[in-house]
C-alpha cells in the first residue's frame, strides 16, 4: 500500500515551519565555519560562526556558496554577512569531530564587539591572501574573496546567498593524495535537524558511476 503523504503549500506556513522542513529534509549538510574580520573603522574584530546551508559551486573558478539567514526574532543581519560585504574576504574552515564543541560554541549570539576566536578558545592562524585568519586546527581552510551576494528578502529568516572564489587553500597533508581527500581521515561532521549532528564518514558506501566515470 502506498505511504501516506503530508502535503504543504509554503504560502500557508510560517517562516519557522518552512525552516524546520528544510533543515530536517536536507541532511546531512556540510558545515562552513566562517571566519571574517570587521573593517578597521569597526575595530577589526575577528568573527567566527558556523553555517550549514553551504556547498561547492564549481571548479573553474574554484567557488563555493554559503547561505546566511537573517535572525529569526528581528530580521537583523548577522555579523558574518556584514563583514563579508564590507571587506569582500572570508575563510571557510571545515570542522572535524575534534572541533565540534568549539564550532558549536561560536554559534552563540555574540555582540559584534566580541572576538569570537578568543571567546570560544579557538586558535587562529594567519591566512596568505586574505585578511581574516583561518582556524589553525581545522583540517581544511579555503581563503575566499567575494564574487556576489544575492539577497532573498529582509524578513526574519530571509537569507542571502554568498558566492566566493577560493583564492588559496590549506589541507592537512595526511588527508590528501593526488588532490583526493580521504574522508575517513578527515572525519567530517554534518548538520541534521534540530540539535543533531552526524559523523559523516562513519558509514560510507561506494557506488561507482555508470561508464566508469570518477
Amino acid at each position: 500500500m502506498p505511504a501516506t503523504v503530508t502535503t504543504f503549500d509554503p504560502a500557508d506556513l510560517t517562516a519557522q515551519e518552512a525552516y524546520k522542513i528544510l533543515i530536517g529534509a536536507i541532511v546531512p549538510r556540510p558545515i562552513a565555519w566562517v571566519s571574517t574580520v570587521s573593517t578597521a573603522s569597526a575595530g577589526g574584530i575577528r568573527n567566527l560562526a558556523p553555517f550549514s546551508f553551504f556547498n561547492g559551486v564549481c571548479g573553474d573558478p574554484m567557488a563555493l556558496m554559503i547561505a546566511i539567514d537573517r535572525r529569526g526574532p528581528d530580521a537583523a543581519v548577522k555579523d558574518t554577512l556584514r563583514n563579508i560585504e564590507a571587506t569582500r574576504e572570508f575563510v571557510v574552515n571545515i570542522p572535524d569531530e575534534a572541533l565540534a564543541e568549539a564550532m558549536n560554541a561560536t554559534s552563540a549570539d555574540f555582540s559584534p564587539h566580541v572576538d569570537e576566536f578568543a571567546a570560544a578558545g579557538v586558535v587562529a592562524a594567519p591566512s596568505v591572501k586574505v585578511a581574516p585568519p583561518r582556524v589553525a586546527d581545522a583540517p581544511i581552510g579555503f581563503e575566499c574573496r567575494l564574487i556576489q551576494v544575492v539577497h532573498l528578502g529582509d524578513r526574519p529568516l530571509s537569507g542571502s546567498v554568498v558566492l566566493g572564489e577560493v583564492v588559496f587553500g590549506h589541507i592537512r597533508s595526511d588527508l590528501v593524495d593526488n588532490w583526493r581527500i580521504d574522508a575517513s581521515l578527515l572525519a567530517p561532521i554534518g548538520r541534521m535537524g534540530g540539535h543533531f549532528y552526524t559523523r559523516a564518514a562513519k558509514d560510507m558506501f561506494k557506488l561507482p558511476r555508470p561508464g566508469g566515470a570518477t
